[in-house]
């Protein structure tokens, strides 16, 4: 599936043009952020982590290693995250919505970072993760799971150091740049629309909530099946932050990609069942062409009945823990026993000691050998789309592999 031309490589990223709809998996090796440019020009930014503990750190992750900050360390992930959006962006740093997936540092920023605070803005916050990138960037609307109580399934005082932190920042932006927040709509498809121009693409393009706060859609108008209403266990148990994240999918013509933060884990059902929530949302969302991985694609998650579901030609691994490669789930994503056809695997980043433990692994052959900013350019109205592996090491947009896809080859039946 590689383009044989390969024309663009070492050359720099066309961007984004009418018409097309450009998603950007951007690498800092210190979280996760999308950004996505809309056919219209509408923007969607998700999320804008920044998870850089100290040594030693205060969870004791002493099994995690960082990978390697990109561009180089001089700035933080959020600075970085909004640099490269004013330089792909038609409205440079304007962006129609952002999208909070959960509250996890590596998606929002984490408050406890050595990073610098604001002064007499009151309340004051850490410029970290999106707070940070929300320096550089004015942002209009701004979804999240928790607004505008951010007590449920019970209160999120705080979750990984996150929340206090992101609410200031919301309440700084309402006041001063008239941010408007919202709760997230599940089982909608009318919360994110095209500000651009809608009526030239009515018909293509839809962006439709598929879960949160453990809440997943039936596929009938706003029906959901809440599963902390079905069992109080999956309350008063473990309450992972992951099981809480909103997925989305978002389709343009016969073209469909799929993305949901940290989706991950189990939660019970009515009679105390375990339920493979990633399994659920699968279902729903029906086959993507491309799939960005639940939860860095971790030991946790891309179940065997997750991706006989999602069924997508191209996996995106948003990268920053030499763990996040792991090769059952590798296997998982390669394996043509659970579905039939090409596919290949996307990290934005592969350290080279995990490649060489790896290389003998047969999920390598459907590996990118090329890892950075993984982008999704979708065109002919969907109808086909490419993959581009850009330079992370500078900010240079320099291509360093192409893919081709049509989009007709995926049956979304």
């Amino acid at each position: 599936m590689q383009d044989r031309a390969e024309t663009e490589v070492g050359s720099v990223y066309v961007g984004w043009k009418e018409g097309e709809m450009d998603i950007h998996h951007i690498y800092t090796g210190r979280g996760e952020s999308s950004f996505l440019i809309f056919p219209d020009g509408t923007s969607m930014l998700i999320d804008a982590g920044d998870f850089d503990p100290p040594t030693p750190d205060p969870f004791n992750f002493e099994d995690m290693k960082m990978c390697d900050p990109l561009p180089d360390p001089s700035r933080r992930a959020g600075e970085w995250i909004a640099r490269y959006i004013r330089k792909v962006n038609p409205a440079k740093s304007e962006v129609n919505y952002l999208v909070v997936s959960h509250f996890h540092s590596d998606h929002v920023g984490d408050a406890h970072n050595n990073a610098r605070r604001t002064e007499g803005r009151d309340p004051d916050y850490v410029l970290t993760g999106i707070a940070e990138a929300g320096e550089y960037l004015r942002i209009h609307t701004a979804v999240d799971r928790g607004w505008p109580l951010y007590n449920y399934p019970k209160p999120l005082e705080d979750v990984d150091f996150c929340v206090e932190n992101y609410r200031s920042f919301l309440a700084w932006k309402m006041k001063s740049e008239g941010l408007r927040p919202e709760a997230v709509d599940i089982g909608g498809g009318d919360q994110f629309v095209l500000r651009k121009n809608p009526l030239k693409y009515s018909g293509l393009f839809e962006v439709r909530t598929l879960a949160a706060s453990g809440k997943i859609w039936t596929g009938r108008g706003k029906e959901t099946v809440n599963y902390f209403d079905l069992n109080p266990r999956n309350i008063s148990d473990d309450l992972n932050e992951n099981k809480n994240s909103i997925g989305m999918r978002i389709s343009y013509g016969p073209f469909r990609y799929y993305t949901a933060g940290d989706f991950s884990e189990t939660l019970l059902d009515g009679k105390g069942y375990p339920v493979n929530i990633e399994g659920e949302i699968a279902k729903i969302c029906g086959p993507a062409h491309v799939c960005k991985a639940n939860h860095h694609s971790y030991l946790d998650t891309m179940t065997e009945e997750f991706i006989s579901n999602i069924r997508a030609q191209a996996y995106i691994i948003p990268v920053w823990d030499y763990l996040h490669i792991q090769p059952s789930t590798m296997t998982n994503m390669a394996s043509r026993r659970l579905y039939p056809g090409e596919r290949m695997i996307f990290p934005t980043a592969f350290p080279d000691v995990i490649k060489e433990a790896y290389k003998d692994e047969p999920w390598m052959t459907s590996v990118c050998k090329d890892y950075g900013h993984v982008v999704v350019k979708v065109f002919d109205q969907g109808r086909q789309f490419k993959i581009y592996i850009l330079s992370a090491g500078d900010e240079s947009g320099t291509v360093k592999a192409v893919f081709s896809y049509f989009s007709k080859e995926l049956s979304l039946s």
